[in-house]
């Protein structure tokens, strides 16, 4: 009985028209991530109160309990955000998760490739910076790689899977189905520059336009890929990357060097921020991906599909 009425609600839930699905979907995850978000913040303000014995500002808290406090609430708000996810997409197709981009053909390879690459641009924009002297990377002199490890192993990760699955991979899959891929692909970026609202100068021009830049590019990256993994790969890689080496975000998290721009900030943001420059970079990758992108995986498909002797 109560599996009869199980299939039912899924049935009924399958019906339900895009828009409708949708409004639900970021309803919900809107309200779990505050409210993890809320928990993650209580708990971590508890310990630093106990290690402490009294309550501190945010500004005035040493870096490894800055550290703690974001990653505890990133660590409770991510997994139960992607699980939400995964119940949608599972309802929404009553099991099968590949029409949402997590496909089992070849998802090692371009989860691979994908966090080179994200990690290679960073690289080569941080490169040029460096070498014009645009920007100073001055070494930190002690490394807390206790938090580096979680970082690196842990947290990057979680983000880049998290944030493309729902923006990616559910929502851009519903939005498709309610008015096409050009709209899907507007939609999504618009939910992802409002959920990235109070990071940095996102509320600014610039922020803005590099912010909406990335998730063309990243849904760009599903499309062409076929699959979420290549641009699941990428977020993570190039997350890792930057805040290994873009200097303290505000977050506390673990930098390998101070990021020190010698120039406007408007031209190159401080750590967190984006400068045109940035946005320069940011318009060159889609470019990139939208024009060599196809190339290179059609030939990459067709030599996998066609056999070398006929």
């Amino acid at each position: 009985m109560a599996q009869g009425e199980m299939e039912t609600g899924m049935g009924q839930f399958s019906g339900w028209s895009p828009i409708g699905r949708i409004v639900l979907f970021v309803v919900l995850a809107t309200l779990t991530g505050l409210f993890c978000a809320v928990v993650g913040v209580a708990i971590a303000w508890a310990w630093i109160y106990l290690e402490h014995g009294m309550p501190l500002e945010f500004s005035h808290i040493p870096p490894k309990y800055q550290f703690a406090i974001s990653a505890t609430v990133i660590s409770l708000s991510y997994p139960s955000l992607a699980l939400l996810t995964f119940a949608f997409m599972r309802r929404a197709t009553q099991g099968s998760f590949e029409s949402f981009g997590l496909v089992r053909r070849n998802w090692a390879r371009d989860l691979t490739l994908g966090i080179l690459s994200g990690a290679a641009f960073v690289g080569v924009m941080f490169a040029f910076y460096a070498l014009t002297n645009l920007v100073q990377f001055e070494p930190v002199p002690q490394v807390n790689w206790r938090h580096w490890l979680v970082l690196s192993l842990w947290l990057c990760p979680l983000i880049g899977l998290t944030e493309e699955l729902i923006f990616r991979g559910y929502l851009l899959s519903e939005a498709e189905k309610w008015k096409g891929k050009k709209f899907a692909i507007i939609f999504t970026s618009i939910l992802f520059w409002l959920a990235h609202l109070g990071q940095g100068n996102v509320h600014e021009p610039l922020g803005i336009a590099g912010t909406l830049t990335l998730s063309v590019t990243f849904a760009l990256m599903r499309y062409f890929t076929g699959g979420l993994w290549f641009p699941i790969g990428f977020h993570a890689g190039y997350d890792w990357l930057a805040f290994c080496f873009g200097g303290d975000s505000g977050l506390g998290f673990p930098t390998l060097t101070d990021f020190k721009p010698n120039v406007n900030p408007w031209l190159i943001g401080p750590p967190g921020h984006i400068g045109l420059l940035d946005l320069a970079f940011y318009i060159l990758l889609l470019l990139g991906v939208l024009f060599l992108m196809p190339k290179f995986w059609r030939k990459s498909e067709t030599s996998e599909d066609i056999p070398t002797s006929v």
